[in-house]
Order: C-alpha cells, then structure tokens, then sequence
C-alpha cells in the first residue's frame, strides 16, 4: 500500500501536476500579477505538494475510475487556485486560460500515451534503460506540444489579450468538453493495459477534443479583439460625424468674416478711413493667412482641406491639393470626413517631425481614371517605419489606443470594394486607395447627408 501510495504521489501526481502548472504558464504569461507573487507562487505549490500525497492516499483506498476522475478535476481546482492567488485577473479570464492549459497538459500525455501503445518505447528499451526512455519521451512529448501550443495558440492570445471574453457557449463548450476528456482519461488509467485497440482509439480522440478546444478558444480571443477594433473604428466614425458638423459650422463662420475683412479693406484701400499703408499690409497678410476656402465640389472634403490647410500654413507645411471632389457622390459625409481627416491627419503629423524646413511637404490627389477613383497621398516622414500585415505599426507608446486611423482607412475602403496600399520607400510615405466607382445611374446629385 505504502509503495503503491509514494509510486502513485511521485511517479503520478507529481509530473502531472508539474507538466500542468508549465502549460497553464504558457497562456498566463504577461497577466497582471499581484504582491509578492514569488512567495504566493511558491506557498501555493508547497500547499499543493502536500494536498497531492493526501489524494495519493485517497486513490489507494479508493481505486476506482471515477474516484480518479474527480481526483484529478481537484487537481484541476489547486491550479486554478493558485492562479487566482498569484494573478490580479477576473476569476473569467484565469478560468480561461487554466482550461487551455490542461487541454495542452492533456493533449501531450495522450500522444505519448499513443507512442507508449504502439509498442516503439518497448523496442527501445531492449537497447537503453526502461526508466530513462519513459521519462525522456514523456517530457519530450510534453515539450513538443507546448512549443507547437505556444506558436499556434497561445501567442495569438496575447496579441489579442482577455480582458473582453464574454462568450459564455464558448466557454461552457470548452469546459464540459475537458470534462468528458477528464472522465475518459481516467476510466482508461484504470483499464490501461487490458485492451490497447480501444485505449488508442480513446487516446486519439482526446487529442482531437484537446486540439478542438484550444482552436475554439484561440479564435474566439482573436475575433473577440477583431470586434474590439471594429467598435472603436465604429466610434470613430461616429465622432468623426459630429466633428464634421462642427467643424462645417466654424469654417462657415471664418468665411463669412473673410468676407467681410476683405470689404473692409477695400474701403480702407479707397481712402474712406485713414490708415497707413503698414496696417493695411498687415491686415492683408492676416486675410491672406485666414484664406482657408477651398471648392473641390464635395462639401465635406472642402470642409477637411479648409482645416488642413489654415494648421498647414500656421506651421510651415506646404498642402498641395488636386481633387475632383464630384466623383465622391457615392459616400456619406461623415465617410468622407473621416476617410479624409484620417489621411491627411497622418500626413500632417508625419511632417511635423521632419527637420528639413524644405521636406515638409504633403501631396494630396483625388481623381477619376475610367471606372475607378484613385485616392494618394504622399509625404516625407523621419525615423523608421515598420509594418505588420500590410498597416504600419503605430509609433506611439500606447498600441492598443492609437493605430487605428489607418485602420479606418482600409475599413472604409472595403466598405465600398476598394483597397488601400502603403508604404514607406526611404524618406516619401505613400498612401493610395482604389474604390470601383458605381454606376452613374446609382451616384447622386448631391453628397449623402449623414446619417
């Protein structure tokens, strides 16, 4: 009894639970962890330790499948325990990734479960020691699988991170899925040897479930974060509506006074008022800087290059525009406003970092050639660019709050059909955009109102 207890605890227990803690780190890794975390990590596998002689005791008094079952759910329990001690995570989020885990802990042990019934170990240890080939193929298997886990699965997870889970179904499908995987396991430890056919069927399907599960959760976290980009874009948009509004109201008004300085230095160039020809050059060289009306025949672009240029010539940048603003008929307002306040907000800011006086400098075109509406930009930039799936990085600290103007870019392009390339070859950043323009019959007179 004594023997099959410490065989079980040290032979058992021990390198499960082990393999376990290792497969659930991989998928824990960079979570917010809370103080003392060494000292928690350590108390709470010292408390484990010991928990698991007092279930090898209970598995030799009771030594029946489902016993063995429940065993190792409660091991199951301690690591999650332990994450919840260490980790300053919802109880959601450690539960998560505590279920990838033992789905990669338990996908290894069974495919190495299928080299131990395929009779290759007993081969080799006709040529090497029995012990040190379970152990070294064992531990082989296990780090076979994590690696393939880590660069298939968990790495996927944090990019994408946890904290916006909410999809209990697959949470729950998950879960009763390592349950019944659980349930097998242990009913096939306790026939092991007594019919190897079924024992590899049964290892092979537990592979499957494993695999299964950790795809379901991986894609699950990849589109949660996808619906996480699209709602902030959406926000954008809806932002970007009511800064058009405002934004149409202010040049609006800016024009109007225009108007009314450039009467009024007409009366003052006439003589009717006595000023001196420095004042009235000065309130030239004022209506001249203030001049920020453009006409392209698009009113929402009118509004964004009649802001671009007045913060262009307030900080030495030279805009350069040629836009055929009645090919733009087809897209709502507040589209046009952000499509465009995006690319020429990136321009803008890209210059502002140049050195070189001569190299600020943004090129600005819109035209129609045949069937399709063509969209560049161009300018210089400084420092280095990197890119990741076609979009470049952004360049600012916080990743997860910046970078999606580009994003919005390339949404409002597929939103119409079209597609939006980038690059950055030397110092010239270049945008372009193709959109297929609809139908004459289906462009209206006007630009859309926004809705």
């Amino acid at each position: 009894m004594i023997d099959y207890i410490f065989g079980t605890y040290l032979n058992g227990f021990i390198p499960f639970y082990i393999q376990l803690i290792v497969a659930e780190t991989l998928f824990v890794i960079g979570l917010k962890r809370k103080p003392l975390f060494v000292v928690k990590l350590i108390t709470g596998l010292v408390i484990s330790a010991a928990t698991l002689f007092l279930l090898s005791v209970i598995s030799a008094v009771l030594p029946v499948w489902y016993v063995g079952a429940i065993i190792y759910m409660l091991m199951f329990a301690m690591s999650i325990g332990i994450l919840a001690v260490c980790f300053d995570e919802s109880l959601n989020t450690l539960m998560f990734c505590a279920i990838a885990g033992y789905a990669a802990q338990n996908m290894a042990y069974r495919l190495f479960s299928i080299l131990e019934t395929s009779t290759l170990l007993f081969r080799l240890m006709a040529f090497m020691d029995a012990t040190l080939i379970y152990y070294l193929f064992n531990n082989l298997s296990a780090a076979t699988v994590y690696v393939i886990t880590w660069f298939m699965f968990a790495r996927r997870i944090k990019k994408h991170g946890l904290a916006r889970i909410h999809n209990r179904n697959v949470f729950v499908i998950s879960a009763v899925t390592l349950v019944v995987v659980i349930v097998l396991c242990a009913w096939t430890n306790n026939y092991y040897w007594q019919h190897l056919p079924l024992l590899m069927i049964n290892s092979l399907f537990s592979v499957l479930c494993c695999a299964f599960i950790l795809c379901l959760q991986s894609d699950m976290v990849v589109n949660v974060g996808l619906r996480q980009d699209i709602e902030i874009i959406e926000k954008m948009w809806r932002d970007d509506k009511r800064r058009y509004e405002i934004a149409k109201e202010n040049i609006d008004i800016i024009n109007v006074k225009y108007h009314d300085l450039k009467h009024r230095l007409l009366e003052l160039k006439a003589g009717k008022c006595a000023v001196s020809d420095e004042e009235i050059k000065e309130i030239e060289d004022a209506i001249g800087f203030y001049d920020a009306s453009v006409e392209t025949g698009c009113a929402p672009l009118d509004v964004i290059l009649s802001e671009k240029s007045l913060y262009c010539r307030r900080n030495g940048i030279i805009l350069t525009c040629m836009v055929d603003g009645g090919s733009l008929s087809f897209m709502r307002a507040s589209e046009l406003y952000s499509l465009f306040g995006n690319i020429l907000s990136n321009a803008v800011e890209a210059v502002s970092g140049v050195e070189d006086e001569e190299k600020k400098v943004i090129s600005f075109t819109v035209r129609r050639v045949g069937d399709m509406l063509i969209v560049e930009s161009e300018n210089y930039y400084s420092g280095k660019i990197s890119f990741k799936d076609g979009l470049p990085i952004t360049s600012k600290g916080d990743a997860q709050n910046h970078g999606y103007g580009v994003k919005s870019i390339k949404m409002l392009a597929a939103k119409y059909g079209g597609e939006m390339t980038v690059n950055a070859d030397g110092e010239v950043y270049r945008l372009r955009i193709l959109i297929p323009l609809p139908p004459p019959m289906e462009n209206t007179e006007d630009i859309k109102a926004a809705s």
